[in-house]
């Protein structure tokens, strides 16, 4: 059966109705004190539970909720507790920089699997080797394939652009899969102030081509801002960007549309309400059932 908690984007009622599974709500409040509140309306003894969650904004209320629901169906007699987090907080602190910090994501992933979590999907985690940090069954759904469904519609003559190494295996699928060629921009930071600073090709032609700028996240914009405009001044024809992730922090959007940037395409993986033809916001909701199906399928 599928629990929807607070932040489920409404994933959870497509989805059984996708699977066919049974489906309930959680009796969700926030106290005086700002603690929350989660209470299942239906028995989940002897069942496989699949609670659904994100966890932006308010990352660290999203994920206490999220602990508390699964410390519950373990309490309450579930058979198994599988979580879907469409966008998973702290991937981005995955290492350390200096000596010192926390490794975050390390943190999270031990956590729910401390608490009885047995199986996570989540979509597109920054680095998929993060995952190794839950000692359990762990699932990165990769929109890559159904991206490029999607441009194939409105792109002609493309050439992928990666912003960093990071996004270079993401950059090599989604170009072979239009047919094309791609284009890695190297990346580099300092430790220490955080200032970054790229390494952009003298040599890349896209005069008349559709630039496709694909990354996994899209949260103050300005490395793709930087990269659009740079791509624009090349005489591109369009700059279209793709990532799993839209935070769009601060003034995000508005720094991209001055940048050059023509459209972007983003998945509905975190509660954010944006109302603009500027931004084509995709629902992920299939290319969750596919990884459920097969997984569960083959227990």
């Amino acid at each position: 059966m599928i629990i929807s908690l607070p932040a489920s984007l409404g994933i959870g009622e497509k989805l059984s109705k996708i699977l066919g599974l049974e489906h309930a709500n959680t009796d969700y409040r926030i106290f005086p004190d700002g603690e929350s509140y989660i209470k299942f309306t239906v028995s989940v003894k002897g069942k496989d539970v699949i609670l659904i969650q994100t966890t932006y904004p308010n990352q660290d209320k999203r994920l206490i909720e999220l602990l508390l629901a699964i410390d519950a169906a373990v309490f309450y007699g579930a058979n198994s507790v599988s979580a879907i987090v469409p966008y998973m907080a702290y991937a981005r602190q995955d290492r350390v920089f200096i000596e010192g910090e926390a490794v975050s994501i390390r943190t999270i992933l031990r956590s729910l699997r401390s608490v009885g979590l047995d199986r996570i999907y989540v979509v597109d985690i920054h680095k998929e080797n993060s995952l190794k940090y839950f000692n359990g069954a762990a699932y990165n759904i990769d929109p890559t394939p159904f991206f490029a469904k999607v441009l194939r519609n409105v792109i002609s003559e493309p050439m992928v652009i990666a912003p960093d190494l990071g996004a270079e295996r993401k950059a090599e699928l989604l170009a072979t899969l239009l047919n094309t060629e791609f284009v890695v921009i190297k990346k580099h930071r300092d430790k220490r102030t955080g200032e970054v600073r790229h390494e952009l090709p003298e040599t890349l032609d896209v005069r008349n081509k559709d630039a496709v700028i694909v990354d996994d996240i899209i949260s103050t914009g300005g490395t793709v801002a930087k990269i659009a405009k740079y791509l624009k001044n090349l005489n591109a024809r369009k700059v279209l960007v793709v990532a799993s992730h839209g935070l769009f922090v601060g003034d995000a959007l508005e720094k991209l549309k001055s940048s050059g940037v023509d459209r972007v395409y983003v998945l509905k993986t975190v509660d954010i309400n944006i109302s603009s033809e500027f931004v084509s916001i995709l629902d992920p909701t299939e290319l969750i059932a596919g990884r459920i199906r097969e997984t569960f399928s083959s227990k």
